[in-house]
C-alpha cells in the first residue's frame, strides 16, 4: 500500500464538495466511472488526468491528452504536468481539484468568537455611534431643537447603516452559509464610527491651521475607510476568490474618490475659492495666528483697485444697447 493522498474537488464557492482519500501512488480522475475519482463535468474528459508521486515522491498531476487540458487553480496557461508540492490546485474543464499529501500542513485552529459576543460589540458600537451623532446634531442647530430635528437624521443614518449590513449579511448567507448579521453590523458601525472621527478631525485642524484643503478633500480619507469595511465584510465572509473581489472593491472606491476629487476641483475652478474653512471650531482650537484688521484691509486693497479698473474699462465688442443703436 503506497502513501495516502487527498484529492478535493471543489464547490463553485470555494467549498469542499467532496473529499476522496487514495492508498495508492497513483490516482485516475475523469467522468468515467472506472476512475479513482469521478468528476461530474461535461467539459471534463472520461479519461482526464492522472496524479502520480515522482521521483522526489512529490505529487504531479498531468494530462492525458483532452481536448480541455490542465491547468493551475490560478493560472491561465495550459499545462502537459503540474507539480503539486508548491500549488495543490489544479482546473480541469469547469471543475477545480486540490490534491493534498496526507503530510500536508494545515492552518493552525482559528479563535471562535461567539455569536453573542459580536451582538454586545454591534449594540455597545450602535449606542455610541447615536450617542456622537445626536451630540454633533445638537451642536450645529442653529433653530430651536425639536425631536424631529434631533431624532429624524439618526433614524435615516440608523436605517442606512442596518440597510448596509442586511446586504453583507445575505451575501455572507450566499457564499458561507450563515447571515451572521451582528458581525456584519459590527463591522458597519464601527467604520461609521470612523468616519465620525475623521470628519471631525479633519474639520478640526482645517480650523486650527486655516488650511481649507483639509476639509474639501477629505473626502479621500472617508473613500479609504469605506474601502477598509468593505474588505473587513469580505475576509468575514471568505470568497473563493478574495484577492479578485479585493481588487474589484478597491479599484471601485478609488474610482468613485478620483470621480470626486474631479468633480471638487471643477466646481472650485468654476466658483471660485470657498468663502469659508469649514465648520466653525472654538478660538482656542486656533493654531494658526489670526490676522488683525488692518492686516486684512491691507490684503484686499490690491483686489478692491483690480476691481475698481475693471468697472472703468469697457466691455469688449461693446455692450448689447450699444449694438442696438448701431443697427438703427
Amino acid at each position: 500500500m503506497g502513501a495516502v493522498m487527498w484529492i478535493e474537488v471543489l464547490s463553485r464557492h470555494g467549498d469542499v464538495a467532496a473529499r476522496e482519500r487514495i492508498e495508492a501512488d497513483e490516482a485516475r480522475v475523469g467522468r468515467a466511472f472506472d476512475n479513482d475519482v469521478v468528476v461530474d463535468d461535461p467539459h471534463v474528459a472520461p479519461h482526464h488526468l492522472r496524479i502520480f508521486r515522482g521521483e522526489d515522491g512529490e505529487l504531479v498531476a498531468e494530462d492525458l491528452g483532452t481536448l480541455n487540458g490542465l491547468y493551475p487553480e490560478h493560472g491561465a496557461r495550459r499545462v502537459p504536468r503540474l507539480p503539486l508540492a508548491q500549488e495543490p490546485g489544479i482546473r480541469i474543464g469547469r471543475t477545480t481539484l486540490r490534491v493534498h499529501d496526507a503530510a500536508h500542513a494545515v492552518a493552525p485552529e482559528k479563535r471562535l468568537t461567539p455569536p453573542r459576543a459580536h451582538a454586545a460589540w454591534a449594540a455597545g458600537l450602535t449606542v455610541a455611534m447615536l450617542a456622537a451623532l445626536l451630540l454633533l446634531e445638537w451642536l450645529t442647530l442653529t433653530k430651536e431643537a425639536t425631536a424631529n430635528r434631533l431624532l429624524l437624521p439618526l433614524l435615516e443614518i440608523s436605517t442606512a447603516v442596518v440597510l448596509w449590513s442586511g446586504v453583507w449579511a445575505l451575501l455572507s448567507r450566499l457564499f458561507l452559509g450563515q447571515a451572521r448579521f451582528a458581525l456584519q453590523l459590527r463591522v458597519a458601525v464601527t467604520a461609521f464610527l470612523a468616519l465620525i472621527a475623521w470628519d471631525q478631525l479633519t474639520e478640526t485642524l482645517s480650523f486650527a491651521l486655516a488650511w481649507r484643503e483639509i476639509s474639501e478633500y477629505a473626502m479621500l480619507g472617508a473613500w479609504a475607510i469605506l474601502g477598509a469595511a468593505c474588505y473587513a465584510h469580505l475576509v468575514s465572509i471568505g470568497p473563493r476568490h478574495l484577492r479578485v473581489a479585493v481588487g474589484t472593491i478597491v479599484a471601485l472606491v478609488a474610482t468613485g474618490a478620483l470621480i470626486q476629487y474631479a468633480n471638487k476641483a471643477e466646481a472650485r475652478r468654476v466658483a471660485g475659492q470657498p468663502a469659508t474653512l469649514g465648520d466653525l471650531r472654538p478660538p482656542q482650537f486656533r493654531v494658526r495666528p489670526m490676522s488683525s484688521v488692518d492686516a486684512f484691509l491691507r490684503s484686499t486693497e490690491a483686489t478692491r483697485r483690480k476691481v475698481d479698473e475693471a468697472r472703468k474699462r469697457e466691455p469688449e465688442g461693446g455692450s448689447a444697447l450699444g449694438d442696438a443703436d448701431a443697427g438703427d
